[in-house]
């Protein structure tokens, strides 16, 4: 459970007119970080761009349910930036952590904290807002009492492999089942990042 302890205010230090806040989201965050991840991880050619509003309220309906179970072992984090003229807190990224279930030898088919659904709005790309929420994941894993996390990525996106693993994180596997093997980019590489427990 993640205590008191845990500063939710990171502020970007390689820039001055971007200073992303780090915070855990609300119910009333659900919408626009729907529209992120929609955005993120479907692209919509001109004649397929009315199936966005579908995909989006399913997201958004998933990500409700995930936050209105109040579990201790999940969190939703975002990333925002304050909009210069309206003043207005402006959702630019996201990221979840949570328990799974991760099988092979190495991990002894034990609970890892997980990190899911990281997504960083296309304009505010490669300002290190992706590692600031990556960072504050690996404080809550602390905080937890774990020392690693885990994380699933597409063999095929090469772009995120290269951010986890400018991040410290390795590959542990590849995994396959019976849908990539007829979908080859449907591949996923299980990664992984080991790091020492702060003293408290």
């Amino acid at each position: 459970m993640v205590t008191s302890s845990l500063s939710f205010s990171h502020h970007n230090p390689s820039s001055s007119s971007h200073r992303p806040l780090i915070r855990l989201a609300t119910s009333e965050d659900i919408s626009e970080i729907a529209e992120v991840l929609t955005h993120s991880f479907h692209h919509f050619s001109p004649w397929m761009a009315w199936l966005y509003p579908l995909m989006k309220m399913g997201i958004a309906e998933d990500l409700r349910d995930r936050i209105y179970t109040h579990n201790t072992e999940y969190y939703c984090l975002i990333a925002t930036l304050e909009d210069n003229n309206s003043k207005k807190e402006n959702i630019v990224g996201t990221v979840e952590i949570s328990f799974r279930n991760l099988y092979g030898s190495w991990s002894k088919n034990k609970k890892c904290p997980y990190i899911s659904n990281l997504a960083v709005k296309k304009e505010f790309r490669r300002q290190g807002i992706a590692t600031q929420l990556l960072t504050k994941c690996e404080e809550i894993a602390q905080n937890w009492g774990h020392n690693n996390l885990c994380l699933h990525v597409l063999a095929e996106n090469t772009t995120g492999q290269t951010v986890y693993m400018q991040n410290g994180y390795t590959i542990k596997q590849e995994e396959t089942n019976l849908y990539s093997l007829f979908i080859k980019n449907k591949r996923r590489l299980l990664l992984q990042k080991s790091f020492i427990n702060k003293p408290k």
